[in-house]
């Protein structure tokens, strides 16, 4: 009966240890920016160039097509650029004039990211609604 206690009570402290390590991992995996700071919005493709062979974010030297977006905060601070390098074999492309989803900072100094390219997202700028029909 005593073996049966302390095998129970041993399993129980591995249980809650194996939670609390899942949790601190879970916790380094996220995003540099805190939750609360990071805002979404629309970018729009203004230059693409490419291919250029040079090296990417990791240092790894390739050919590379880069891709800046210009976009606006949600606050309507900017415009501002933000680019991103991709391999030319990348299955992810990009044109001028293709509307993206920005991830930024709101926090000074401003990081950002392009997060993909959507068609669903609304109109840049202000936007006239439309009429609505009359019985």
């Amino acid at each position: 009966m005593l073996t049966i206690l302390v095998l129970g009570g041993f399993g129980l402290v591995l249980l809650v240890t194996a939670c609390i390590v899942l949790d601190v991992l879970a916790g380094v995996r996220r995003d540099e920016i805190p939750t609360g700071t990071e805002e979404k919005t629309a970018g729009q493709v203004i230059r693409v160039r490419g291919p250029v062979r040079g090296q990417l974010e990791g240092g790894e030297p390739t050919e590379y097509t880069e891709v800046t977006v210009e976009y606006c905060t949600r606050r309507g601070e900017g415009p501002y650029e933000v680019s991103r390098r991709l391999p030319v074999g990348s299955r992810i492309t990009y044109t001028k004039g293709d509307r993206v989803i920005v991830s930024y900072d709101v926090r000074a100094p401003r990081r950002a990211r392009i997060a993909g390219r959507v068609s669903h997202w609304p109109q840049l700028g202000p936007r006239n609604a439309d009429p609505v029909p009359q019985p």
